[in-house]
Formats: structure tokens, sequence, C-alpha cells
């Protein structure tokens, strides 16, 4: 599920960025030979207090606009014939937007934070770190020491922590740091790989864009040159690039 739908609900639209985010964890998944969320992270979980303050979001029925997410968090909850609640709500989703969090980070351009700024509000505050040490000998600083301390989230010690070993740009996990160095290695790969994990569906790079980019250059075929005969019928994805 890309991170959008689990940040607006229901006001999130259908489009190609969703296919093209798909796309981005196939890439990952390629680089790191294993699969990002249910492998790779498979140990991070999301923090108790950011899941309690996403379920007043997402469970709530009093919160509107997040009606699909509830049905599919409840899918399995119902109440028998003498109204006593059974099963279990699936939290998956919990896991997989904290993952996400962890591999790209928290981005500085909240998009649809005017209109929908509920869950952008609640990974901020839970997440967020401010450096206290850096207010020592600074009389710049418009906080105090303790007043930045107080600025900090309250789950932000295992945030920083998860980054540490599993971000896309500095984790120390073994196969993020493989995936990594390949794509640095190669022209526009992790530009690529960024565009196609954007928050912001808007932002993130279309199939044509993909086709275009310098990362597939080396697979882009000469016009001048071709090993097939003329009676040949030639299919080629590369059909469609504008270089």
């Amino acid at each position: 599920t890309p991170p959008d739908y689990l940040i607006l609900g229901d006001a999130a639209q259908q489009g190609f960025g969703h296919d093209c985010f798909g796309l981005g964890l196939c890439m990952l998944h390629l680089f790191t030979g294993l699969a990002p969320y249910e492998e790779i992270l498979e140990s991070v979980t999301c923090p108790t207090n950011l899941k309690k303050k996403l379920k007043r979001i997402w469970e709530d029925e009093s919160s509107k606009g997040y009606d699909v997410i509830r049905s599919l968090i409840l899918s399995d909850v119902y109440e028998d014939e003498n109204g006593n609640t059974e099963g279990e709500p699936d939290e998956t989703v919990y896991d997989t937007l904290y993952r996400f969090l962890v591999l790209i980070g928290i981005p500085k351009d909240q998009f649809e934070s005017n209109k929908q700024g509920k869950v952008w509000r609640v990974i901020t505050s839970s997440l967020r770190s401010l450096d206290v040490r850096s207010t020592r000998n600074n009389p710049h600083r418009s906080l105090s020491r303790k007043a930045a301390a107080e600025h900090v989230g309250v789950d932000a010690a295992q945030y920083e922590n998860d980054r540490k070993i599993f971000s896309l740009e500095f984790g120390t996990d073994p196969c993020i740091t493989r995936a990594r160095e390949s794509l640095q290695s190669m022209d526009g790969g992790m530009e690529l790989l960024y565009s196609l994990l954007s928050f912001d569906p808007q932002k993130r790079a279309s199939p044509l864009a993909v086709i275009n980019s310098s990362f597939m250059t080396s697979l882009r075929e000469d016009p001048n040159q071709s090993i097939a005969n003329e009676s040949d019928i030639v299919h080629s994805f590369m059909a469609y690039s504008t270089r």
C-alpha cells in the first residue's frame, strides 16, 4: 500500500503513482535480494505511542475520512449474536507505514498537510528528533535545552535506532548497504529509486520518466544500429523513449 493511501485516507486517488510506487519496491527488492517489508524490515514494528495515536484516526468511527483503512483493519472484527466483539484487528498497516518512514525518512515537504494533516501531525509529534546537544554553548539558539527536549517525539529514540540500521540513505544493514552502493555506482540509480518511492504521488516518476531516466541509458537502443533482419517484427520497451 503506497503511503499516500495511509496518510490521506479516503481522499487518496488512484493513478499511475500507485503502480510506480510498486515498481520502486520491486527495484529495491531486486537490488537487495529480499522483500523490503516482509524480509528486510521483518523485525521492525510500529512504536507503541505512534500506533496508539494512529488507532484514534484509523479505527475510531468518529474520525472521518478513513473508512477504507478502517474496514481493512477491522475486516475480521464482528459482533456475535450476543453482542460480544469477536476477532482481532489486522494491524499490518501500522507496521507498513512505520517501515516506510524508516526506509525513506520523514519528508520535509508533507504533501496535502493543510487538507489532510491528521496523520502527518501524529508522525511528526511521535518521531521528530531534535539534537539537544546542539544547544550547548550556543547562545543564539531560540530554544533552551529543556525546551528542546520537550520538542522531541516520544518514539524518536526507537525511530533513530531503526533508521541507523535500515535507512536507504545511511543504514548499516548488509542488504541495504549493498543495494545503496550498487545504485550509487549507476548513473541516476538512487535518484530514480527515491523518485519512485516519493511520498507525494504527484512527484513519483512516471513510466515515461523511468524509460527516459539516465539510469536506463545503457539499455537505450542506438537507432543507427540493429541486429534484426528486415523481415523481423521488433517490439521494443524503449519505443517511447524521447532521447
